[in-house]
């Protein structure tokens, strides 16, 4: 596991008001997410970034949680790993209807996209 003290965490958060039925998949998802990357994005003593992104557009929620570790394979699908912590995100990424993109350039994104529910009057 990476060092805190040589990691650095950026936060560009919304206040957004969630539904607490998406509220808690999407906590154990950034848990899972930024463990993953206190855990294998800098091994070796390297430092970097963690980032972590809220924003509402509309009715898109969008959250990304990014590092700039040293990535994954060129070659990787997380959709198809036997990572119980990724089958855990893809697990409740659709637990919420929501989409996941994976970027691989520039260290490792996670980005999920959902919708709030409608609220009933």
């Amino acid at each position: 596991v990476a060092d805190p003290s040589r990691i650095k965490l950026e936060m560009d958060v919304e206040d957004v008001m969630i539904d607490i039925n998406i509220a808690i998949p999407l906590g154990l998802m950034v848990n899972e997410l930024i463990s993953n990357s206190m855990k294998h994005a800098f091994p070796e003593g390297h430092s970097g970034e963690i980032g972590v992104k809220f924003k509402e557009h509309a009715d898109q929620c969008v959250l990304e949680v990014s590092d700039t570790g040293v990535g994954f394979p060129p070659d990787f699908d997380f959709e198809k790993s036997d990572s119980l912590g990724l089958q855990l995100i893809n697990s409740l990424t659709q637990q919420i209807s929501g989409e996941l993109k994976l970027e691989k350039d520039q260290g490792t994104t996670f980005k999920i996209t959902f919708q709030q529910p409608e609220e009933d009057d």
